[in-house]
């Protein structure tokens, strides 16, 4: 049964130890622009597809917001169908939130950009500015410069005379590129957060001069230095030496203690997992080693990614995590981060995959699942660190095959031919405003399908109008056909596919928001800095970007300062 929940309800829920879940059904983008901090954002859109993931139990305690409280009730209705038993709608939705005096914040992947930003503050980690670096640079001093960013960022564009050094492999290869302790280090990602998160680890390993870039690549290029940016391999790594490891492992030793971090076995996992006890699995190994053989139901989730990929796989607050890789180092140094960052109950599995297999248990290949529920597709790539061409493993889709059975399908070519003879009636784009704006069919109108059916009878009163509906590869407006249905619309088809089978097929496309250009602030909210045309990067955008996360360290600092 749906109950609702007061704000001030909520507010306590969210200080508790209590296990529960706080989704915000709205769109990516409307969450980015303004959120509670600390909910986890799954448009209605994508509810079915990526619920299982975030909430893995249906017995937990599930609390809904949105904008006026409509999205939610729907979305509610839409859980109790997936058998979630214990769901809540927050009253008045985000309005009331605030109208009670209470807190928002705008962003995303907050809570990972928020601790690296409190820990500069805390720990005092220094930073080098871009110019600062350039000038040094020129001048000839040796300066080492790693690179925390995943391989493909790293590969596309890098400073100068930087090595690539992933975050999650820092610890391991640092000893055999630095060979003089006393020569400074420079770390940098393409902000913050993840040149300060490495800086740390080499804090803590013990090196005397390590600086975070501040504002790193996005810095760099704003202060004008974007024609000096490599691409390729960059300086090359040396192999693991067996010093380098043995420093690596000494330190997840010394780490494990310090943090007082707690492990599990092999078996009591397995039993976790035969029993439906509420847990999520973290491997934080590099995407081949992932790949070749991993414990089932695991996620993949690069050390280097995991502060910011986090609150993209566990939805429920004080659940169990379980932190792998292939022996222990890796994966303390993960649940390090997590219990740094917040999360209560983290734990290692003592011996990784290897423990795992050398016990009989089984291991499972293949891709990495999908993360990107609503996000763009450059946040979602990102996030896994997938390189071009790779393709996360798709996930089952919940009365999708039911859907399929009663809907009437096109193929790109067939409505290409209806629109060529202007008999297509209204062709709707259910993906977000940022992906119509970056490219859409010609003529087609944006209507998220989260908004599908409450706006509906805005856009086509006409329930015998012609109906296509499409997103990005057919899933989502596949689902929603037998709701237009339902509302007595009767001549809805589905574009087979969606828009990637569109633009495979060399069809025509077109940017911008047309007429609906009050959607602009969400749409630029969404395609974020690695779009296209004008909704892309810009410096401008960039500047914003570093400025907020800093201003996440700032509102820290005045809090310290005021108590």
């Amino acid at each position: 049964m749906v109950t609702t929940i007061q704000a001030q309800d909520l507010k306590d829920l969210m200080a508790s130890d209590a296990l529960f879940a706080v989704l915000d059904v709205r769109d990516w983008g409307e969450f980015t622009l303004e959120q509670i901090l600390d909910t986890t954002p799954l448009p209605r859109g994508h509810l079915e597809k990526y619920i299982a993931v975030l909430v893995p139990t249906t017995d937990t305690h599930v609390v809904l917001l949105c904008d006026s409280g409509q999205r939610s009730a729907l979305a509610a209705t839409t859980l109790e169908s997936l058998g979630y038993s214990n769901v809540s709608v927050l009253e008045g939705g985000l309005p009331r939130w605030k109208a009670a005096g209470y807190e928002t914040i705008h962003g995303w992947s907050l809570r990972g950009k928020a601790y690296g930003e409190v820990l500069q503050v805390e720990e005092g980690i220094p930073d080098l500015t871009v110019e600062e670096l350039h000038e040094r640079l020129a001048r000839g001093e040796q300066i080492y410069i790693l690179d925390t960013r995943t391989e493909p960022e790293f590969l596309t564009a890098h400073l100068p005379g930087a090595y690539s050094a992933p975050g999650g492999q820092l610890a391991l290869a640092v000893t055999d590129i630095v060979q003089d302790r006393n020569v400074p280090i420079v770390t940098n990602c393409a902000g913050r957060t993840r040149s300060l998160l490495g800086a740390q680890v080499l804090r803590r390993m013990g090196f005397p001069q390590v600086y975070a870039l501040k504002g790193g690549t996005g810095a760099w290029r704003i202060a004008g230095y974007g024609s000096e940016l490599q691409s390729g391999e960059g300086k090359a790594v040396p192999s693991a030496s067996a010093a380098a490891q043995a420093t690596c492992t000494q330190f997840a030793q010394r780490i494990a203690a310090e943090d007082k971090l707690t492990f599990i076995a092999p078996h009591e996992l397995y039993n976790w997992q035969a029993q439906g006890t509420l847990h999520y699995l973290l491997d934080a190994r590099q995407l081949d080693e992932y790949r070749a053989g991993h414990i089932p139901g695991a996620h993949f989730c690069p050390g280097t990614q995991t502060a910011l990929l986090i609150e993209s796989l566990v939805g429920v607050k004080n659940a169990a995590i379980v932190t792998t890789c292939d022996q222990r180092e890796r994966a303390i140094l993960a649940a390090a981060l997590l219990k740094d960052m917040g999360y209560p109950r983290v734990s290692v599995l003592d011996g990784g995959t290897t423990a795992w297999a050398t016990q009989g248990l089984p291991l499972e290949t293949g891709e990495p699942q999908e993360v990107d529920y609503g996000q763009p597709a450059w946040l979602a790539r990102l996030l896994l660190g997938l390189p071009a061409g790779a393709q996360p493993r798709p996930l089952a889709i919940p009365g999708l095959s039911e859907a399929r059975a009663q809907t009437s399908v096109l193929t790109p070519a067939a409505l290409q031919a209806k629109l060529t003879a202007n008999d297509s009636g209204l062709v709707l784009d259910l993906r977000s405003a940022g992906d119509f704006a970056t490219a859409h069919i010609p003529g087609a109108r944006w209507l998220s399908r989260g908004r599908l059916d409450l706006q509906i009878a805005e856009e086509v009163p006409d329930k015998d109008t012609s109906i296509v509906l499409y997103c990005r590869q057919g899933n989502e407006s596949m689902l929603s056909a037998p709701t237009l249905k339902q509302m007595g619309y009767t001549n809805v088809e589905v574009l087979q596919g969606g828009f990637a089978a569109w633009k495979q097929a060399g069809l025509p496309s077109e940017q911008g928001l047309g007429t609906q250009s009050e959607f602009e602030a969400l749409a630029i909210a969404e395609v974020g800095l690695l779009g296209s045309g004008p909704y892309g990067y810009s410096n401008e955008r960039m500047a914003q970007y570093l400025k907020d996360e800093e201003e996440l360290g700032e509102k820290f600092r005045r809090r310290t300062r005021s108590s």
